[in-house]
């Protein structure tokens, strides 16, 4: 099972100057209108002149290359290096981290992977032993 909660602030750059949000919209839009038909919850919505991206699903195993959540984060911090956000990841096939979340932090076109302090351990933290 591949599990994944994600969401991400789109921002051109870290500072006020150049976050031109017309651009930031319409390279961000055609990616995602790429990848939605093969993604289970993929959305862009503006809010307060702001765009605002939400990803999440549940797959049996991970996600080919291109519409993998992690991938899909790098390539937000690319197209768009001010964006930042968390993607929580739960992969029951990487046989090391069977009973955990990962924490992939989108921060300055950038994504690290980190450990997870609230829900991990998911037993017993979430949920109870077999």
């Amino acid at each position: 099972m591949f599990e994944y909660h994600g969401w991400a602030v789109i921002l051109d750059s870290t500072g006020e100057e150049g976050n031109s949000a017309a651009a930031i919209y319409d390279r961000v839009m055609k990616y995602v209108e790429l990848l939605k038909p093969n993604t289970d919850v993929l959305e862009l919505k503006a809010i307060n002149g702001q765009y605002h991206l939400w990803l999440s699903g549940l797959n049996n195993h991970v996600p080919t290359s291109k519409y993998d959540p992690v991938e899909i984060m790098q390539t937000l911090g690319v197209m768009a290096p001010g964006s930042y956000g968390l993607l929580y990841v739960y992969n029951d096939e990487n046989e090391h981290r069977t009973n955990e979340f990962r924490v992939f932090v989108l921060a300055r076109g950038c994504v690290k992977e980190k450990e997870d302090p609230f829900l991990s351990p998911i037993i017993p933290m979430v949920a109870d032993e077999c």
